[in-house]
Order: C-alpha cells, then structure tokens, then sequence
C-alpha cells in the first residue's frame, strides 16, 4: 500500500466519521438558563450603573501634580480650546477625564508594570456575615461579585484589569465626584446618600488593577469597608 491510498483511505475513514455531525441542530437552551443568563446581565447593569451618575468636582485636598500629569493638563487645555470649551477636561492623581455634557469619560493614567489579565483576586474582608453573595461572575479580566442583606442592602465588588477599565464612560449630570485615598491610593468617590437613602460608591487604582465598589452606605462606610479589599488565599 502507497502514500496515496493509505491516504485516501484515512480521509475516507475521516469523512464517515465526522458525517454524523455535519446535521446536528442548533442547540437550545432550557428556559431556567436563559432566564438566569438575563438575570445575571440585568443585576450587573443595574449595579455597576449606580456609580456611573456622577459629575467631577476637583478636591479640597491639595493634589501634587507631577511632570506627567502637568503635560496632560497642559495638552487637555490646548484641546479644550480647539473644541471651544465643548468638552472638559480635568486629572486627578490616579484618573483623567473628559467632561461631555451628559457624560464623562474616564482614563486610568497609568497602566504601567501592571498585569494584562487578572492574576490575583481581591475580597473584601470586612463585609458583615449577614451579606450573602446573590450574583456574581468572573472572566480573564473583570471579577464581580453582588452581596445583598435580609434588608435588601446590595453591595457590588468589581475588580478590573486595566486594559479592560481604560475609557470608561458615566453618566455625569447631578452629582460630583470627590478625590478619596484608599490604602495610600487615590481613587474618585460618589455619594448619593440623603435623607431617607444611603447610597455611595468609590473606584481607585491600587497599582496593579482598577477596584470599583458600590452599595447602601454613606462615604464613610463605604471608605471603610473599601479599605478592607485584600488578596484571596489560595
């Protein structure tokens, strides 16, 4: 027997074999998964949006400004005047962004030495017992997880990698962001409490990954409690 003809024979053998699943349907999902997919897709939109109303106010907290960030300022304001004023632009020590008029648009400054995937998983680890995880999912590249109390209370956790974060947009027409510094690193902070609500939000750059959480607590607690954030044990 040649090449050829043990060749022939093997894709001959190779087609039978394949044949039976050139005609296999589409599969179709059972309707308590579909259900669920919508559900998950439906608690992170509403969760992770709550930190997306927002508007930037600059800090009271002096903010020391280095070489880089005195560059963008300068290239930020030379664009503003090409634009006649339509966009603004402001830096805060870890983020840059661009005001639109129902929107701005967030920028991580410094994406340097940090890892392109998620490497390792941040917790936070002072959340009381009495949270129960009612939603979560993870990829290569974002970790989030919803807890949510006999009261109703939610609080969203999310861990991005930077590459993933990068050019973000919020809806920034009522509120304002403030400047907080979380374990010696500055993040941006939201809260929407009044009277009757308790709701706040924060997102910081750690160094190596952007952490963003939400929930039904005044800055205060939430600041805590994001100060809480550290690395699972394996």
């Amino acid at each position: 027997m040649n090449e050829s003809v043990l060749q022939s024979i093997l894709d001959e053998l190779a087609s039978r074999e394949w044949a039976e699943y050139a005609n296999v349907g589409e599969h179709v999902f059972s309707t308590g998964h579909n259900r669920s997919m919508q559900r998950i897709f439906k608690l992170y939109d509403k969760n992770t949006r709550n930190l997306r109303l927002c508007t930037f106010e600059k800090s009271r907290t002096s903010t020391v400004f280095t070489r880089k960030k005195l560059l963008i300022a300068i290239i930020a304001a030379f664009l503003a005047l090409l634009t006649g004023c339509a966009v603004a632009y402001f830096v805060s020590n870890s983020f840059r962004g661009e005001v639109h008029e129902d929107n701005t648009e967030l920028f991580v400054i410094d994406t340097s030495n940090c890892p392109s995937i998620i490497e390792e998983k941040y917790f936070l680890s002072a959340l009381s017992e009495d949270f129960e995880i009612i939603d979560e999912f993870s990829t290569p590249f974002i970790e989030y997880v919803c807890y949510e109390n006999k009261n109703g209370d939610a609080i969203t956790f999310t861990q991005y990698a930077k590459s993933e974060f990068d050019s973000t947009h919020y809806n920034t027409e009522y509120n304002d962001f403030i400047e907080v510094e979380i374990n010696g690193c500055y993040g941006l902070c939201l809260d929407l409490s009044n009277d009757e609500n308790a709701f706040s939000g924060a997102i910081w750059d750690n160094g190596d990954y952007i952490l963003e959480i939400t929930g039904n607590l005044n800055k205060s607690k939430l600041i805590n409690l994001a100060k809480s954030a550290e690395i699972c044990k394996k």
